[in-house]
């Protein structure tokens, strides 16, 4: 029971996570990024998209290591 339980946990963590990255590139609020400035010589959007890649990948893998 406790390993359903677990289970249930870590698919409600992880469709959290899903919903995150999808409110995150939302063609609203890449709008907001889609300047003509860049950020080390990057466009910022592509930054940002970087960025939200590497978070969403980083908070996947740390509740995915931490459920075991």
């Amino acid at each position: 029971m406790a390993e359903s339980q677990d289970d249930g946990r870590l698919a409600g963590r992880l469709a959290a996570l899903a919903a995150l990255g999808f409110v995150l590139v939302i063609p609203p609020l890449l709008a907001r990024f889609d300047r003509v400035d860049r950020v080390f010589g990057v466009p910022v959007l592509w930054a940002y998209l970087y960025l939200v890649w590497v978070v969403v990948i980083g908070l996947v893998a740390a509740v995915c290591a931490r459920s075991r």
